[in-house]
């Protein structure tokens, strides 16, 4: 069925980040010193805004807002948290505005991050220090008092702004108003600060009250001390030290046992009063006195901070389709809210979770896909340290295993990271040097399920354990010998499965590649031949040229197991399969609505083997989920770029998938913003076919960091295919698009700017020609007016147009 069009809402709207209330962030904030850009942009010497280089591709409109220049990123995805439901909105409309992440501080620290804050002044709610085990609950509250008098204030006396770098609270009460900025800063400080105006012409006196405790530190020693104001707590967390301080500057300290800090704001009968900051300070070292005070502008400094992590590392990206710009920005946002900055055994230097809100630790079963969207960082280090941390954490066996700290599930997840870090190596080439420190860890992973998971010796991996595979109880494979009957009770058979070796296949082709890379020909060789017999062992023993499908089977008896699951394509998505009719014939099930397109194609396991059985199931979940969504797009792109022997699938499948893919992300429940807040869930549900609910349900845990997404904006909407050499090579699928631009694309160490503008007459980008155009460090590569598969060799100048 077609994918179901996005409104086209107004671009500029969608970038200025109109909130309901139709506030700015930016509305009241002073200037402030102005902040070098990154090195690319020449106008770093001139002391340009941050996102000067992106403003010069937006339209006027959008460059004329007081602030853009430096927090254009809080203006793409700032939005109104809605304590209540909205006047003047439908109860079951506003009821459905209460998304499930409301109560969430979108900014974070190299350890600390929110996982939940409660709705009153202060910072009280759920704050995490490095993992979910170490949380603390309260760190401070705050009450206010106008002219001596407490202020109590109700449901209907405030509102709140929330923006990746802070949250915005507006108290309004009768004499005068109060704004409280909330965030956490990249140095872990959680910080709260307070201004107040008058609403009456008079001058009033705001007084600030802070209570705060001693808070408990793991580590800590027997008979140590109490802690001392500023101090309130100290110990270790995961061999890390640490030091936990309140700081208040302008504050005064009543005469209590208890932390009771007290400070009163002038405020003028016109204007603003001046601002009052308090912070809990998580510190790695002693320092009663913070390193870096907070200023007058603390909010105003973090929040241009914040923003110019993006500038310096995220690539631009505009296009016509709305919904794509804009979950291209929130992507991002997923990437650095996951980030941590760890000194701890098992975790060094740049790590990213799975998922701060639901997964806090790299999981095996994530980090290939994490890999993909970090290649496209402009900075390598964050995909290269992911990486090693990845493989500094290997089971017994050699295997690849969850890193110990929380949740640790101790599992050897199915991966594909030897894949994704030799694509990664095309586009940032790795130091020699770290690439021979890595290999050995890649190659005794590849071993290891060779020898561990493979008791036959056939090359055909097999686990008994579904949740390995990373779709836990939807694959229906393991329960088939059952009667596709669930039992918790029952052991599920070992399975020699098409992803496990396509996965294996895929490592050992990217150590080979890697080790061809360094001139270690003789582990090339290895694991050249390695892979090549997994693939022989694939085609012989999982096809089924009958009904042209890779099927699983039992490990013991060789039994096959005929459900067509998602993991059937994974010899597709890993260039196992050969291109060749007899196989390619397997993509035409992949674009078919009875089989795997369902309404958020695809689905893990055919709809063809639910619609035959019964949807009742005993406990069969059903679910589809953003990494199996992302794995099929993934999979489609293989199949457009390396198979030529197929015509099933077409880039129009590839752009209808994305799109679906963003109608899932996006709830869809403001009324007059179809771009309303993206949320990407672990999975939802209640999807089944022909069902008669509009959207499927989203699990808890919100914002996982498990799936691509900007990875395949830059190699399918855009088209860029990773080589081992330095052309460059263009496929792009938004073939039907006006216009779309990526630009500050980092790419075996030069910029790549790639603009395609229909030509129309009517200038998209002002300075660029109509067509399809190349920047290769600033400078013109090529020009073609119509849009599609382009190669262009730097060394020539020559352009070839590759499948036409």
């Amino acid at each position: 069925m077609p994918a179901r069009p996005f409104t086209r809402w107004p671009v500029v709207a969608a970038i200025v980040g109109l909130v309901v209330a139709g506030s700015l962030v930016w509305r009241t904030q002073r200037p402030d010193a102005p902040v070098a850009t990154p090195e690319r942009d020449a106008a770093a010497s001139a002391g340009a805004a941050p996102f000067s280089r992106w403003l010069q591709f937006e339209p006027a409109a959008v460059r004329a807002n007081a602030g853009v220049g430096d927090r254009y990123v809080d203006a793409v995805l700032g939005h109104q948290v809605f304590r209540l439901p909205p006047r003047g909105v439908h109860p079951q409309i506003g009821r459905q505005l209460l998304l499930d992440d409301d109560e969430l501080l979108l900014s974070s620290g190299r350890h600390l991050w929110t996982r939940k804050l409660t709705h009153q002044p202060g910072l009280v709610g759920e704050f995490c220090y490095a993992h979910s085990t170490y949380c603390l609950r309260r760190l401070f509250d705050v009450a206010f008092s106008i002219d001596g008098q407490p202020a109590v204030l109700y449901d209907n006396q405030y509102w709140m702004e929330r923006y990746p770098s802070h949250t915005i609270v507006h108290y309004t009460l009768p004499q005068v108003s109060i704004e409280e900025r909330k965030f956490i800063t990249y140095d872990d400080r959680a910080v709260a600060t307070y201004a107040a105006k008058s609403n009456d012409k008079q001058p009033h006196t705001v007084t600030l009250e802070v209570i705060a405790s001693s808070v408990p530190v793991p580590g800590t020693t027997d008979g140590a001390a109490a802690p001392e104001f500023p101090l309130l707590g100290t110990g270790a967390f995961q061999g890390m030290p640490l030091s936990i301080y309140l700081d208040a500057p302008g504050f005064a300290r009543a005469d209590t046992p208890t932390i009771h800090l007290r400070r009163d704001l002038a405020v003028p009968p016109e204007g603003a009063s001046e601002d009052a900051a308090v912070s809990v300070r998580f510190d790695s070292a002693p320092h009663a006195t913070p390193q870096t005070p907070l200023g007058d502008d603390a909010h105003l400094a973090h929040a241009r901070s914040y923003n110019r992590w993006f500038a310096d590392h995220v690539p631009y990206f505009d296009a016509s389709d709305p919904g794509f710009k804009k979950m291209w920005y929130y992507r991002w946002w997923i990437v650095r809210f996951h980030l941590v900055e760890m000194k701890a055994p098992d975790l060094q230097g740049f790590a990213f979770y799975e998922g701060k809100l639901g997964f806090d630790n790299p999981i095996g079963f994530a980090v290939p896909a994490q890999l993909k969207e970090l290649t496209y960082l402009r900075d390598p280090a964050y995909a290269l340290s992911q990486a090693q941390n990845s493989y500094r954490n290997r089971a017994s066996s050699g295997a690849v295993v969850d890193p110990p700290g929380s949740p640790y599930w101790g599992e050897t997840y199915s991966h594909w990271n030897g894949m994704a870090l030799a694509e990664f190596h095309r586009v940032h080439p790795i130091p020699p040097e770290a690439l021979r420190k890595l290999l050995p860890e890649m190659a005794a992973d590849v071993r290891a399920w060779l020898s561990a998971y493979d008791a036959d010796g056939d090359g055909l991996p097999e686990r008994d354990r579904p949740r390995v595979t990373g779709y836990d109880l939807d694959i229906l494979s393991y329960w088939y010998f059952a009667g596709t009957r669930l039992d918790p009770r029952a052991e599920p058979p070992a399975l020699e499965r098409v992803d496990f070796a396509s996965f294996v296949f895929a490592n050992a082709s990217g150590v080979a590649e890697l080790a061809a890379a360094v001139g270690d020909t003789a582990l090339a060789s290895e694991f050249s031949a390695v892979a090549a017999r997994v693939r022989d062992a694939t085609l012989a023993h999982l096809w089924d040229p009958e009904t042209a499908f890779f099927y699983p089977r039992r490990a013991d008896d060789h039994a096959r197991a005929p459900i067509r699951e998602l993991h059937g394509f994974f010899p597709f998505t890993t260039l196992l399969a050969p291109d060749d009719p007899r196989y390619t014939a397997a993509l035409a099930t992949l674009v078919d609505p009875n089989e795997f397109w369902a309404r958020y194609p695809p689905v893990i396991t055919s709809q063809r083997h639910y619609r035959d059985w019964t949807w009742e199931m005993d406990g069969l979940t059903r679910n589809i989920a953003p990494h199996p969504i992302s794995m099929g797009a993934r999979t489609v792109l293989q199949a457009l770029k390396h198979y030529r022997q197929q015509t099933a699938v077409t880039p129009d499948h590839f752009m209808e998938l994305m799109s679906r893919y963003n109608d899932l992300v996006y709830p869809r429940v403001h009324p007059s913003d179809p771009l309303w807040r993206p949320n990407v869930h672990e999975y939802y549900s209640k999807w089944e076919p022909y069902s008669i609910s509009p959207r499927p349900k989203p699990s808890d845990i919100s914002h996982d960091f498990h799936s691509m997404y900007v990875s395949l904006v830059v190699e399918g909407v855009v088209g860029l295919t990773p080589r081992t050499d330095e052309r460059i090579e263009l496929q792009p699928m938004a073939r039907r698009w006006s216009y779309f631009l990526l630009d500050g694309l980092r790419y075996r160490g030069h910029d790549l700017t790639v603009v395609w503008d229909r030509p129309d007459g009517e200038v998209r980008y002002t300075g660029y020609p109509e067509g399809f155009s190349l920047y290769v460090d600033g400078a013109l590569a090529f020009t073609r007016p119509e849009l599609g598969p382009v190669v262009y060799d730097p060394s020539t100048r020559g352009v070839e147009l590759p499948f036409q």
